[in-house]
């Protein structure tokens, strides 16, 4: 019995040549395809004649990053995947007459798409679906239209709870022509997807979701981003700072009158403070309406300008109790039968002796103590009302 061997060299080729074969003829078939569903096609012409043949367009947004939000100008700017999803009849085919091919990729240029779909809130010139990118077609006659863009749109920013903010912005797509393209958006088939997001270093992407916006003659889908700010950085180089400037005002009371350095010492606290608060200027949210952060930071300012003056008052009180303790007091002697001219002026002498008697027993350690009560009521009745408004 004779056994026959294939050279593997030949069987190798044979393979080859039946898989080029293949291949040759699969790029025959999508020619072909090509050739068959845009014969007599017109991208010009929309896939729908009437209000009953209405177009229904689901789209997804896809996040990829957060650029900036800009509370001065009210502006929240991402980058952003777009993805438009319709039906035209004029693309179905049958897959089994093309060897099961049930997609095919071109370009927007070669089909119709709706580029009356705009983003109505959209600040920059590029506000509509216009530009010539990559579209997918299925065997169904579906048409997917696929572009990128850096956007920035409208967005009302409330900073009333700065640096504890959240913020919702949105996105507003509509038909610009409305009553001659019967476009219908379709909310539940339409998503705003985070697959894509890269993690951003301010914000924190609390929620997402997509409404229908529906009024007589116009209807848009708004794809809601819920964000909250971090506060982590603002807290610790902004708020943890000032409260320990705060302290230390605090302590410039106990330091003793006769070392010289009370008024020093709250002298370099308010310039820090006054420095600190330029240098950080940059950083604070631009906007009409003042944050309640914004106010506990000028209150602790202002209440750091005071002590210089009450450490002034302080050192005056103290100075001038011990000129006056050198003097020794007069003896005086009332007559006994006073006019009315003297009986007012031993008034007025009476006045400025229970004065003096104050002022003798207020002293300066006294005021120190009044003082610092005052400013540490302040203090903690300042941050008490922060909190509670940005909680």
């Amino acid at each position: 019995m004779q056994c026959w061997t294939m050279d593997p060299v030949v069987l190798l080729s044979a393979f080859i040549i039946i898989f080029l074969q293949a291949d040759v003829c699969l790029a025959e078939n999508r020619t072909q395809l090509f050739r068959d569903i845009f014969n007599g096609y017109e991208p010009r012409v929309a896939p729908f004649d009437t209000l009953p043949d209405v177009l229904h367009l689901s789209g997804t947004i896809s996040l990829i990053s957060i650029r900036s939000v800009n509370e001065k100008d009210q502006t929240f700017s991402a980058s952003i995947w777009i993805s438009m999803a319709w039906e035209d009849r004029r693309l179905k085919w049958d897959p089994d007459s093309y060897k099961e091919i049930t997609t095919i990729q071109t370009t927007s240029k070669y089909v119709w798409i709706p580029s009356s779909v705009c983003i109505f809130n959209e600040v920059t010139n590029d506000k509509c679906l216009t530009e010539e990118k990559p579209v997918t077609i299925y065997n169904s006659g579906t048409v997917v239209y696929t572009t990128s863009r850096e956007s920035t749109s409208q967005c009302k920013i409330d900073i009333s709870k700065y640096p504890f903010d959240t913020q919702t912005c949105s996105l507003q797509f509509g038909n610009l022509f409305s009553s001659s393209e019967f476009i219908y958006f379709v909310a539940p088939h339409s998503f705003y997807s985070l697959a894509y997001f890269d993690r951003s270093e301010e914000w924190e992407v609390v929620d997402t979701s997509v409404v229908e916006y529906k009024v007589p003659g116009i209807q848009q889908l708004h794809y809601h981003l819920v964000i909250k700010r971090k506060p982590s950085f603002i807290v610790l180089t902004v708020l943890v700072p000032v409260i320990i400037l705060s302290i230390l005002n605090i302590f410039s009371y106990v330091l003793p009158i006769d070392s010289g350095e009370k008024m020093g010492t709250s002298m370099a606290i308010f310039l820090t403070f006054a420095v600190f608060l330029t240098m950080i200027n940059d950083t604070m949210p631009k906007a009409d309406s003042v944050p309640p952060f914004m106010v506990y930071l000028s209150t602790q300012l202002v209440v750091s300008g005071l002590t210089v003056i009450l450490e002034a008052i302080v050192l005056r009180v103290h100075f001038s109790s011990e000129s006056t303790a050198e003097k020794p007091e007069k003896c005086k002697v009332e007559p006994i039968d006073l006019d009315p001219e003297q009986k007012k002026i031993r008034t007025w002498t009476r006045i400025k002796e229970f004065l003096r008697m104050v002022k003798s027993k207020l002293t300066a350690k006294r005021l120190d103590m009044i003082f610092m009560v005052l400013v540490i009521v302040t203090d903690f009745v300042s941050f008490i009302v922060f909190m509670a408004e940005t909680s």
